[in-house]
């Protein structure tokens, strides 16, 4: 990742979408495929299980792939228009015997 925008030279080190993207983006995947293996299922006349490994792996592959740069880039933009980036990090000790 890199650490800042190549257009504003925004700082993305604070902004960390952590999992978010991927969860968003399997939840996507599975509302587009498990409808569509349903259907197959119901009008395609119960194909055998290597037909809808054909199909639906590459499809949920590739949609994953093109989807989740794109969701971790809507993360981020939300998580910076709301101005909800990440704590500092503590340098100092907070126990006061040290």
């Amino acid at each position: 990742m890199k650490g800042h925008c190549e257009a504003c030279e925004l700082a993305l080190e604070p902004y960390r979408a952590d999992d978010a993207p991927a969860y968003f983006t399997i939840f996507i995947v599975g509302h587009i495929v498990v409808p569509l293996v349903l259907l197959v299922e119901r009008w395609g006349a119960e194909p055998p299980l290597w037909v809808h490994a054909l199909l639906w792996l590459p499809l949920s592959l590739a949609l994953a792939l093109i989807l989740l740069p794109r969701i971790k880039g809507a993360v981020i933009a939300l998580l910076w228009v709301q101005k909800a980036a990440a704590p500092k990090p503590v340098t100092e000790s907070l126990d006061p015997s040290a």
